[in-house]
């Protein structure tokens, strides 16, 4: 009896333990379950060194060297790229700077050309025998407005051309008739000046009229 009595005060005490036990534990571990499942700080499996490389040290360095490598190379690849943008843009500013100071440099071309016949015909009259013999004073003034002229087509960069004696050029000359000559010398001579040829900085705005040379032995 004694011992039925120490068996039933035995079960009694494991069985108020273990309630005494879930009653403490069981609101400790359904506070704790939720947090687990959603906490954010938890790693990713992404950031989780592999057991592989954790164990060969060897592979992870080549992976990180692999990595380094790479990056070096984009960085190269983004310094050219944008060392070639800047030099096509350095480029393009100035194929845009030099196209303005071409439009700069012969704006005045369709001006000067409205000029031009204006001093031809004051080099038809000066070369008529009748010019010294109009009044002196009008002739001087007319002179002195045409030098004033010549001034300011100078100013721009407008030269003339055109001399008895030249070596024939078709790029600036155009032959309007042909003198015979015996001098073989004179062959292919500008003979004749018949309206100035005129220049704008290097380039021909109108080609001089002339008569040349033709030896005929």
């Amino acid at each position: 009896m004694n011992t039925d009595a120490n068996d039933e005060i035995k079960i009694d005490l494991d069985t108020e333990l273990d309630t005494d036990l879930d009653i403490k534990i069981k609101p400790l571990v359904h506070n704790i379950k939720p947090e687990i499942e959603h906490h954010d700080d938890l790693p990713d499996e992404d950031d989780i060194i592999s057991e592989d490389e954790s164990e060969n040290p060897k592979a992870a360095l080549k992976k990180l060297k692999d990595e380094l490598k790479l990056a070096k190379q984009e960085r190269t690849d983004m310094l050219t790229n944008w060392q070639k943008d800047k030099a096509e843009f350095i480029n393009a500013r100035k194929r845009d700077e030099d196209a303005k100071q071409e439009i700069i440099k012969y704006s005045n071309q369709m001006l000067i050309g409205d000029l031009l016949p204006i001093i031809d015909g004051y080099e038809q009259a000066k070369a008529q025998p009748t010019w010294t013999a109009v009044d002196e004073a009008w002739r001087k003034g007319i002179e002195a407005i045409i030098d004033k002229v010549y001034g300011a087509l100078k100013k721009v960069g407008v030269e003339s051309y055109g001399t008895v004696g030249d070596q024939f050029d078709p790029n600036i000359y155009e032959a309007l008739g042909q003198d015979v000559t015996t001098e073989k010398e004179k062959d292919h001579t500008v003979s004749m000046i018949m309206q100035k040829g005129y220049k704008l900085h290097d380039k021909v705005i109108r080609v001089a009229l002339v008569k040349v040379f033709h030896a005929e032995l």
